[in-house]
């Protein structure tokens, strides 16, 4: 791919035309490296999105060196997907959806448990208000910083890292309480 310092440098400005010419350059090749690696055309697609907007966001930080700048974007398609990969083991329909992958070496006991426990969390996460569910569902599932989720549901970096304190110590409280004995 022939890109050369002036295309990223102007891609640098936010010249809309140069990140176009970028994204033609090398969407194949993420879609290709995500396909490959994730087996789903689909999924590829949306972390191969996913992996040009956290280029935009991030290349301010990028420096040419003269070799191509597909080895920078393919390491961000890597890390988008290994970002996937962590929030979809926390979530529920990851551990239902490989209950039939036994053969991958994952022990169906293991896969009961985590459906449990994920159960629990979400009959937890019901108690939570709307805006502790809300702020708790950006954080953790979706991995979004403070930053990103005032901007997000329109409040202030405060206001948000004070939800997601007092949610929480709600989900804490309520875990608790549905772990002691009863009498």
């Amino acid at each position: 791919m022939d890109v050369r310092p002036a295309l990223i440098e102007a891609a640098k400005s936010g010249d809309r035309d140069a990140w176009a010419q970028l994204y033609l350059a090398y969407h194949g090749l993420v879609l290709a490296f995500l396909t490959r690696r994730t087996g789903n055309r689909l999924l590829a697609e949306d972390l191969a999105q996913d992996t040009f907007v956290r280029a935009m966001a991030g290349i301010r930080g990028y420096h040419w060196t003269g070799k191509d700048m597909g080895a920078w974007i393919v390491t961000i398609a890597r890390n988008v997907m290994l970002d996937h990969d962590k929030r979809r083991s926390t979530r529920r329909e990851s551990a239902v959806a490989t209950v039939a992958d036994t053969d991958s070496g994952v022990r169906v006991e293991e896969l009961v448990i985590a459906a449990a426990e994920a159960d629990r969390i979400f009959a937890a996460m019901a108690a939570l208000n709307d805006r502790q569910r809300t702020v708790v569902a950006l954080r953790y599932w979706e991995g979004l910083t403070s930053n990103e989720i005032a901007d997000r549901i329109g409040l202030r970096v405060g206001a948000v890292k004070t939800l997601t304190y007092r949610a929480r110590v709600n989900l804490r409280r309520t875990l608790a309480a549905q772990a002691a004995p009863k009498s």
